[in-house]
């Protein structure tokens, strides 16, 4: 029997493509516009203690007129621009294109500098602890998944919190991806099939429900309550639960006692530190019949480059392994400097757009949230979603309304026939209000209240009403009937 093998030969293959290099100074300008006040704060901090060609200025001076990329202009410039004329007409003279002539190249090594095969490699110091982002990227990497869905699947893990909990809806995710709402569900599905059991759940009741299922206990007593009395259970309201599930108290003692055992934070395995500081990135505040935005700067540190380095690069007496080093500290700080100046116009740009569309909730409050989506605040801005949601993600304002997140201006809407947008939350407070003023003895049940809701123009199916009362934590008409009399 012949062994046929197939011939292995060399050849020259001449191909044109295209692709995305992704720079160190891009990947920077990523992970700040991720990053809160505080977070910024610390890395500023670490890098003025690493970097020797940064220098703090302690006593910042203050423009007699904000420029134009001060107020939110067309393009940022880099930091160096707010510097005295003396030092910036120094910093000018270093050749540019030298420092970044590393970015320009198509990947040779650099002239400069060589690898050096004894030096230890840069994983060896590693310290920081994985964070539940790094545990769910790196298990999603693993899983049997197809490439479409794992590239939905790690924006659907980009959007969860320190919680364990998915704080975006699946048209979100479906606007961020690009994807179908069954590729979105896919995706999910995979997000939640992934260790710790909980994680991806968008509210407790799932989250304790996929925890149940992972035990195997779907379909017991446990399960239905989780599932259907869900509030009775938070009130302690064991013998309403006995009665509604027709099973004896001991039963649901012991239903009770499994529950107790779940986890209603599947993340914070992975985030042991449960104090939360938040300090608001932004204040909006009325003067007259105007909302200003003023950006927060208090305690962050005022950086700028160090005189005294860009004279010693330039000095002809110090050695090329010396200035192989000011340069790469160089090319480093000036990009800091840019990307967190870049990073702050892009803030002051999202909140202007945020002024301009939520007016009458900074004036009236949150029944007059307006639908807003991440999509056309990119549009409007020219830029791509991911990057507004990178911006609003963690990241907090002080309103007239109160300090929140900027996240929270932005929710889905319905539109009614007279062409007034009516905001998820809207809607939401018109519901509650409806169930608080609503006659004890005769509950209105979730077809009622949407018709209800069409008097005033507000036209939602029932089981719309259904889904936004279970996300207030609201029992059903039967539950609420029960719990009144008790």
């Amino acid at each position: 029997m012949t062994n046929r093998r197939p011939q292995l030969r060399q050849s020259l293959d001449l191909r044109l493509s295209q692709r995305l290099a992704l720079t160190p100074s891009l990947l920077q300008k990523i992970e700040l516009l991720q990053l809160n006040k505080l977070e910024l704060q610390e890395m500023l901090n670490q890098e003025l203690i690493e970097n020797p060609i940064l220098e703090e200025v302690l006593e910042p001076e203050i423009p007699k007129e904000l420029s134009q990329d001060e107020r939110g202009g067309e393009e940022a410039g880099t930091q160096t621009d707010n510097l005295p004329e003396k030092e910036r007409d120094s910093f000018d003279e270093i050749d540019f294109r030298y420092f970044f002539d590393e970015y320009l190249d198509t990947g040779h090594r650099n002239r400069e500098v060589d690898d050096d095969p004894d030096k230890p490699s840069f994983e060896t110091f590693l310290a920081r602890p994985s964070s539940l982002y790094d545990h769910l990227l790196w298990q999603i990497g693993l899983a049997e998944i197809d490439s479409r869905t794992l590239e939905v699947a790690k924006e659907i893990i980009g959007n969860i919190d320190q919680d364990g909990y998915l704080r975006a809806s699946l048209e979100e995710i479906c606007d961020l991806a690009g994807c179908t709402q069954e590729e979105a569900q896919r995706a999910l599905e995979a997000v939640q099939a992934l260790d710790p059991p909980g994680v991806g759940a968008r509210d407790l009741r799932e989250a304790l429900s996929i925890q149940l299922e992972y035990r195997g206990l779907r379909d017991t007593l446990a399960w239905k309550i989780v599932q259907e009395h869900l509030p009775f259970l938070e009130a302690r309201k064991l013998k309403v639960i006995a009665s509604l599930t027709g099973s004896s108290f001991e039963e649901v003692l012991q239903a009770l006692d499994l529950v107790k055992h779940l986890v209603p934070e599947p993340g914070q395995k992975y985030n042991p530190e449960k104090a939360t500081y938040v300090q608001p990135e932004v204040t909006i505040a009325k003067v007259e019949d105007e909302f200003l935005i003023l950006l927060n700067d208090e305690g962050m540190p005022h950086l700028r480059l160090n005189n005294t380095y860009k004279e010693l690069l330039k000095s002809n007496g110090v050695s090329g392994e010396t200035k192989t080093f000011l340069r790469e500290k160089f090319r480093s700080a000036v990009d800091l400097l840019r990307n967190v100046n870049q990073r702050k116009q892009t803030i002051y740009k999202v909140c202007s757009c945020i002024v301009s569309r939520q007016r009458e909730f900074l004036e009236r409050g949150p029944s007059a949230l307006r639908p807003m989506l991440i999509k056309d605040v990119a549009n409007e801005l020219g830029v791509h979603s991911s990057t507004i949601s990178r911006v609003v993600t963690n990241k907090y304002v002080d309103t007239p309304q109160g300090v929140m997140e900027l996240r929270k201006f932005f929710t889905m809407g319905v539109e009614s026939p007279d062409g007034e947008e009516l905001s998820m939350v809207q809607i939401k407070h018109k519901i509650k209000k409806l169930i608080d003023d609503e006659d004890k003895g005769k509950p209105y049940s979730d077809s009622q209240i949407g018709q209800l809701l069409r008097r005033d123009n507000v036209f939602i199916t029932r089981r719309t009403v259904a889904k936004y009362r279970e996300q207030m934590q609201v029992p059903g008409s039967r539950e609420r009937k029960i719990a009144y009399l008790f």
